[in-house]
This record gives C-alpha cells, structure tokens and sequence, in this order.
C-alpha cells in the first residue's frame, strides 16, 4: 500500500519548490541596473526593445540570472513572436519600483518564511 498524503511530512515534499522559489526571487531581487546609462534613456522618447541576448551582451549578469529575470512574474516582458523582449522605460521602472519596495519584501519574505515554518509544523485536522 502507498504512502499517505495526509502524513506529518505532507509539507516536505513542497519544500524543495518553496526553497528554490524563495532563492530565485532572491537572486532576482540582487540583480543591479548599473550597466544602462539611467538617466539618458528614461529621458529618451525612442522605444528601445531589449532581448534577453541583448541584455547578456551589455551587462554583467550570467545567463542564468537573465533567465531568472525573465522567468520572473514581476517582470514586464512581452514576446515578439517567439522572443521575449521588454521594453527599456519598462526595464527602468521595474528595477526603481524594486529598489522602492525593497524593504517591503525583506519583511514580506521574512513574514513568508515564518508561514511556512509554520506549515510544515501543522498536522492534518488542526486550524492553524
């Protein structure tokens, strides 16, 4: 007979996936926008469409970490066909809204973190 689903280890299955989510928005959260020159293409009214080869060849981030990027829901991608592209506006005001909430999601994780400590102590049947 199989395992139950409903044992006092149902959580540590899920923790795997909550630990490497948890990292990759970490990571993501890390990455800086020294490498584009700020302030002349915010004033700038071109549209500039940057793809994922194009930011790997102009920053200093990994390709792993562009795929993080990219990957990430918070992100303003669009796809052009079958390429993901994001817009440079876009790109500058996902990392300034990053930066302004910083704080928030420090204590979002920290709060995220305590609640799945939590879980992964609950029993089946008890309310939490």
């Amino acid at each position: 007979m199989g395992r139950s689903p409903w044992s006092d280890n149902v959580y540590e299955s899920y923790s795997l996936f909550i630990d490497s989510y948890i990292e990759r928005r970490k990571r993501v959260d890390d990455l800086k926008l020294d490498w584009l020159d700020v302030g002349e293409m915010y004033s700038s009214p071109e549209v500039v469409l940057y793809s994922r080869e194009d930011i790997l060849k102009q920053s200093n981030w990994t390709e792993e970490e562009v795929n993080l990027l990219f990957a990430d829901r918070r992100f303003p991608r669009t796809e052009y066909g079958r390429k993901q592209i994001v817009e440079v506006h876009a790109l500058i005001q996902f990392f300034a809204r990053k930066a302004l909430v910083k704080e928030k999601q420090v204590r979002e994780r920290d709060n995220w973190e305590a609640y799945i400590a939590q879980l992964r102590n609950v029993r089946p049947g008890r309310k939490i």
